[in-house]
């Protein structure tokens, strides 16, 4: 895994690197709801580079003038570093001009190990129109006996959106469940999910359930092959 040197100005050239790679364009600002990750968090001082990418069925950043629209598709870039053997911090830039920070927590399992709980909290910028507020339960019995390279995954997200803008449309929290698997290795995972948000709209003819399905992509071989 990539990991940050202690001291030294060179400590901030990798991470700045990364930082840079973040800023990939997607197809559009756009909310986050894939999770993408078991209760696992980053060991200390390491990076884990990730990219995601998102169908959601209907948006909740939305202005005054918009109109029930269909699916969105988004691509983001994250980065998680490790703080200590329970804890991580994360930054995300999904489509253009959203961008989030999170803190994970691991709740239960053994360190280092997918098997176990975590919680994870945050907040963000959605565009240039809305504050975000995310709180996520995830849970993992760690890698299949059977098949040792899938390990499942899911749990409860709650997220919110805040308008700002001058124009902008605040809408109900979302609330959902999400499942998911990571397929392969730990330098080189790729997590196929679901998730499922109950989310009232503001917009007459809109549907409240918003369905997500995602593709996240994380590891040690995605940040070489990013040549960071």
């Amino acid at each position: 895994m990539w990991k940050i040197p202690l001291a030294g100005r060179p400590t901030l050239l990798p991470l700045a690197a990364l930082l840079a790679a973040l800023g990939t364009a997607g197809l559009g600002g756009c909310v986050p709801y894939a999770v993408g990750t078991t209760a696992k968090t980053a060991p200390a001082r390491e990076v884990q580079p990730s990219v995601v990418l998102q169908v959601v069925s209907s948006r909740r950043d939305l202005d005054r003038d918009d109109r029930p629209r269909g699916a969105g598709l988004a691509i983001g870039n994250s980065a998680r570093l490790g703080l200590d053997a329970r804890s991580d911090v994360g930054v995300q830039i999904i489509g253009l001009g959203s961008i989030t920070a999170t803190y994970k927590r691991r709740l239960t399992g053994p360190l280092e190990s997918d098997r176990g709980t975590a919680l994870v909290v945050g907040a963000g910028v959605v565009g240039t129109s809305h504050l975000h507020a995310e709180a996520t339960f995830v849970a993992s019995p760690g890698a299949l006996q059977i098949a040792p390279q899938v390990v499942p995954y899911g749990g409860v997200r709650v997220q919110d959106l805040t308008p700002f803008g001058g124009n902008a449309l605040g809408s109900g929290p979302a609330v959902g469940l999400f499942v998911g698997g990571r397929f392969g290795w730990a330098d080189l995972g790729l997590s196929p999910e679901v998730g499922v948000f109950y989310s009232p709209s503001p917009l007459v003819g809109d549907r409240d359930v918003i369905i997500v399905p995602s593709i996240t992509v994380r590891g040690d071989r995605l940040r070489k092959a990013l040549g960071l």
